[in-house]
């Protein structure tokens, strides 16, 4: 017997004929019985295959057909207190950098930050040599008009010209003594400018070795002490170019206050001079009125010259805290002034949505709080909405008042400011995983018929209780809670 090895290792049996015409004739049929097999298996194959799509397409039919289980709930009415909340920074109503009408130095700074002061109480003191200058002179002159008066009303002596001779030219050996220290204190500004440019080169010198020094010791060629010693060289040259500016300025007003003093002493000679006129001439009635006239208007000058040398006097505008000194004593004062004042009465401002503008006015109620302070709250007004929304944020600025200020409640400070809209207010609430948005509304799905439906809603803030519901839904519908697991037109069924 000779084995024929088919599909699956079957092996058919096929006698071996005594003839070589039987052999052929078995040997044929054995080859059609062996292709009747496979295409028997292939048809078994494709309907196997077959019956699994069909089965799978059955599968998933029925489960989109089934009914999802959801969480059932019915929104509950409750009486609750709406509130807008938002963080807010601590100010005062009123705030400004305080300076003085005159420029200068600072002389004096009788105040510090944190420093609570009253309105007109003096804060600091502007040194201004050329106001001084001018009392100076303003007070001599009352003085020689007040003299012209008296010479004028009496007699001329001979002791009296010569006197007035004198005084004369004591006051043209003034003139030319003010006009050396004019002379001096301008040689003091050239050489304060010559150091300081000698200064500055020396510090632009010594940049640029620390320049060095620091590419030299990323790359591990000097020694760390190497490079702090030309740190210390720089600094060093940088202060000694500020304080030579300092010293110019203090030289320059020495410049302006001997210029005044010229000035003052020119004009005592003129009235010397006049005097000595006066009473060569001897006294007229024209003289005396004369005399009168310059006292008044001496008298007005002193008045203008002391109002001018006050201005040097920086004084509290109103009661507050100084919360920053801009100008240090000896520094000459700025844009941003000697110093910053806060108004003693405080206020909150802090930045909502504009959404929530129609439920804002003024006159709200606010309750105020301080992560730091999370034991101690208090309660405010809002007095002020404001006049613009910002485009770029899309909020707009409310002001809030304390009703009584916390001693813990300083300028700069930020609190937590939950503003009371409306109070024991019946409205509709729903869990906040039942809300959905849908393009730019805010939606719910409820089962209509079985199946899942959306209605849109208007809501206000979370609230503890959930989230309250103004307009768009019913207490009688049937809220789907988990609303995420689910889409319109769904079959679903209550868990």
């Amino acid at each position: 017997m000779k084995a024929v090895e088919v599909l699956k290792n079957e092996k058919i049996e096929v006698p071996i004929p005594a003839s070589p015409l039987p052999v052929a004739t078995e040997a044929i049929e054995a080859h059609k019985m062996l292709e009747h097999f496979k295409t028997t298996q292939k048809w078994v194959i494709r309907a196997g295959a077959i019956a699994t799509v069909l089965l799978i397409g059955l599968f998933f039919l029925w489960y989109s057909q089934r009914a999802t289980r959801v969480v059932i709930v019915q929104a509950k009415q409750a009486a609750i207190t709406e509130t807008i909340t938002s963080s807010g920074r601590v100010g005062g109503i009123t705030e400004t950098n305080v300076g003085a009408q005159t420029q200068g130095i600072v002389e004096k700074l009788y105040v510090e930050e944190g420093a609570a002061v009253v309105a007109g109480q003096q804060l600091a003191l502007i040194k201004n040599d050329v106001a001084e200058a001018q009392i100076s002179q303003a007070q001599a002159t009352v003085n020689t008009a007040k003299s012209q008066l008296e010479l004028a009303s009496r007699g001329a002596l001979a002791s009296d010209i010569d006197a007035i001779r004198e005084q004369v030219r004591q006051a043209d050996a003034q003139v030319e003594q003010q006009r050396a220290a004019i002379v001096q204190a301008q040689k003091n500004v050239l050489q304060t400018r010559s150091l300081l440019a000698q200064f500055e080169a020396e510090r632009d010198l010594s940049k640029k070795n620390l320049d060095r020094s620091a590419s030299l010791i990323e790359d591990g060629v000097i020694a760390r002490s190497d490079y702090d010693q030309s740190l210390t060289t720089f600094r060093v040259a940088d202060k000694k170019v500020a304080a030579q500016k300092q010293a110019i300025e203090l030289a320059q007003s020495g410049v302006r206050s001997a210029q005044a003093s010229v000035k003052s002493a020119q004009a005592n000679v003129a009235v010397q001079q006049a005097r000595l006129r006066t009473i060569q001439l001897g006294a007229r009635p024209e003289d005396i009125a004369v005399a009168k006239r310059r006292i008044s208007e001496a008298d007005n000058a002193l008045s203008v010259a002391r109002e001018q040398a006050a201005n040097a006097v920086v004084t509290a505008p109103f009661a507050g805290t100084v919360t920053k000194i801009n100008t240090q004593t000896g520094q000459t004062v700025g844009a941003l002034g000697v110093l910053t004042l806060v108004s003693a009465q405080l206020e909150i401002r802090l930045d909502v949505d504009e959404n929530n503008l129609s439920s804002l006015k003024v006159g709200q109620a606010a309750v105020v709080s301080s992560g730091a302070y999370s034991n101690s709250s208090f309660r405010g007004t809002v007095s002020e909405l404001g006049a613009a929304v910002d485009q770029t944020r899309g909020t707009i600025q409310i002001k809030v008042i304390p009703n009584e200020t916390p001693v813990w409640l300083r300028p700069g400070q930020t609190v937590d400011v939950n503003i009371i809209t409306a109070e024991n207010v019946k409205r509709l609430l729903v869990p906040q995983t039942a809300l959905v948005r849908s393009g730019d509304d805010t939606v719910v799905f409820i089962i209509k018929d079985g199946k899942v439906a959306q209605t849109a809603v208007v809501t206000r803030p979370l609230t503890k209780e959930g989230v309250p519901v103004i307009s768009g839904l019913t207490s009688k519908d049937f809220i789907i809670s988990n609303a995420s697991l689910t889409k319109v037109g769904a079959k679903v069924k209550a868990k």
